[in-house]
């Protein structure tokens, strides 16, 4: 007999186990990454959704949705209470409103899968499902400025192995390959409405047999991922060298801004650096391919030069002055501003590159702006929000996907919410960027799991982009990363420290980086929209 008669289930119940799906799926992330339990996270939504009408599905995948992203994103309300000049009480229900827009997602899907499954539950239906899923995915990353945070296929970034497939698909197709795996567990173990289990009556092969093949599908993607990353490391005595380095300053927030401040800044970032390089010079050996006679790359967070760095004056000479002096090229982030045809001033939260011998080289403005943190979108409409939120910046995106060069080293820059967007840094790539550098400012969040991760998401980009990727973060986490998603060197939080390594230039271009996703979204599309013309051409 099942455990729950699907038939006699009290609402209740229904409830608890969507609310138990959120959670699963929280705890599947970063800082927990519990990463199997993706594997089933959904079934129990699944169970309780089975069969119900669009208005129930709807309202438990809505509770499900707002359980999830709720708990996973928990750290925006202190955050724009602290730095947003909002009291405690009403930073909450900002919180709310975003966790309660994000939910529709799986609301929706929810919907359609209690709708569908009234009506058959077929391998195409299940494929069906996981197509949309993946459509809705997408959507959110993109729909209202984009939200991708939080994207199943990131909880499996602790697996290298089985993320390699990105290179193809990007998150989307293990996105994709999640949802189905859930679904024909689901299938396996939850009871139909007569309290057999579907396809068997006992324990016979045909209750057992697709988790299985499934299983070993699953086996054989993290033996191919196993080997490519293998092939991929093998190709680093064929590439050009690069040594980086990644300064992590661990600069408080509630000073960074601060004038009498801006000097000890910098002499913190001079000193970390010019450790960073000793230590490089110490472990160079030609003799394992780690000359000291290779360039060097410094990177610093985004901001770490709080001032206007365009502006002529000792702060712009001291940062110049240390490139020359260590004989790098020193990548960093610090606003800017220009003139624009109505005579008005636009500020840019811009990345400059000075070569080793102070000369600033070249300049790259943020494209992609964090809504209500760095600019107020969609103009007149949220106008009226900017007297809750007076520290919202008044930033304009930058327009230049193209790479930063220096001496044959062509650097794809993503300033901090940019590196959770796979098109970025493929536009990067397509621009020629044969290295990834992202800058971020994570002291806005604390101690608490946004600094994982957002980290998380830039090994994707790295395998997506078969880049490698040097990360430097105000307060963590900085790292560098291989094109193959592992970490040669990785710092804690709110610790002043640096990492160094050594990176290869790589110029091939991944299908990915070539292609993008939309191929892969028109076979959702059609694998999504069959099942529903099948049941409607049989009613008909």
């Amino acid at each position: 007999m099942p455990l729950f008669n699907k038939t006699d289930s009290p609402e209740e119940v229904l409830y608890l186990l969507s609310l138990l799906s959120g959670l699963l799926l929280t705890l599947a992330f970063p800082p927990w990454s519990l990463w199997p339990l993706i594997g089933i996270a959904l079934v129990p939504l699944m169970y309780a959704s089975c069969r119900k009408p669009l208005n129930q599905a709807f309202r438990l995948g809505f509770l499900t949705g707002l359980v999830y992203f709720g708990t996973l994103l928990w750290w925006i309300a202190p955050t724009i209470s602290q730095y947003g000049d909002l009291p405690i009480w009403a930073s909450w229900p900002v919180l709310g409103l975003l966790a309660c827009y994000l939910a529709v997602y799986p609301a929706v899907w929810t919907a359609c899968f209690g709708w569908l499954t009234g009506r058959t539950c077929s391998i195409g239906v299940q494929v069906g499902l996981a197509g949309l899923w993946t459509l809705l995915e997408w959507c959110r990353g993109h729909f209202l400025s984009g939200m991708p945070w939080g994207m199943a296929a990131y909880c499996l970034e602790p697996v290298p192995a089985l993320i390699q497939t990105a290179e193809y698909f990007g998150p989307y197709g293990l996105s994709f390959v999640i949802i189905l795996f859930n679904m024909v567990i689901f299938r396996a173990v939850v009871p139909d409405s007569s309290g057999r289990i579907r396809g068997s009556t006992g324990f016979g092969l045909r209750r057992y047999m697709p988790p299985v093949l499934f299983c070993l599908c699953i086996l054989v993607l993290w033996a191919h991922g196993k080997r490519q990353m293998e092939n991929i490391a093998g190709e680093n005595g064929h590439l050009p060298g690069l040594r980086v380095a990644a300064v992590q300053g661990s600069i408080p927030q509630d000073v960074k801004w601060n004038p009498a401040y801006q000097g000890r800044t910098l002499e913190i970032y001079r000193h970390l650096s010019g450790n960073a390089v000793k230590k490089m010079d110490q472990a160079a050996s030609p003799a394992d391919g780690h000359s000291s006679d290779r360039p060097v790359l410094v990177v610093w967070p985004e901001t770490a030069a709080p001032f206007y760095f365009q502006n002529p004056g000792p702060l712009r000479d001291s940062v110049t002055a240390l490139a020359t002096d260590l004989g790098v090229s020193l990548l960093f982030g610090s606003l800017s501003y220009q003139m624009n045809s109505q005579g008005s001033m636009d500020y840019l939260n811009s990345a400059y590159l000075v070569d080793p011998a102070g000369r600033v080289i070249s300049r790259y403005d943020k494209r992609h702006l964090v809504p209500f943190g760095e600019y107020m979108p969609w103009g007149w409409i949220t106008a009226w929000a900017r007297e809750l939120l007076p520290s919202a910046g008044q930033c304009k995106p930058g327009l230049d996907p193209g790479p930063l060069k220096c001496d044959g080293v062509r650097i794809g820059v993503l300033i901090c919410f940019e590196s959770i967007f796979p098109e970025l840094a493929r536009e990067a790539v397509q621009e020629g960027a044969n290295i990834l550098a992202v800058i971020t400012n994570d002291a806005w969040f604390g101690r608490t799991g946004a600094p994982y991760q957002h980290e998380a998401m830039a090994v994707f980009r790295a395998v997506e982009t078969r880049r490698w990727i040097v990360r430097a973060a105000n307060t963590g986490i900085s790292s560098i990363i291989t094109p193959w998603g592992t970490r040669i060197a990785c710092t804690g939080l709110f610790v002043p420290s640096h990492i160094y390594g050594t990176a290869y230039l790589r110029e091939n271009t991944t299908f990915f980086a070539g292609n993008g996703e939309y191929w892969f979204l028109l076979l959702c599309i059609f694998v999504t929209i069959l099942p529903y013309w099948v049941i409607l051409r049989k009613k008909a």
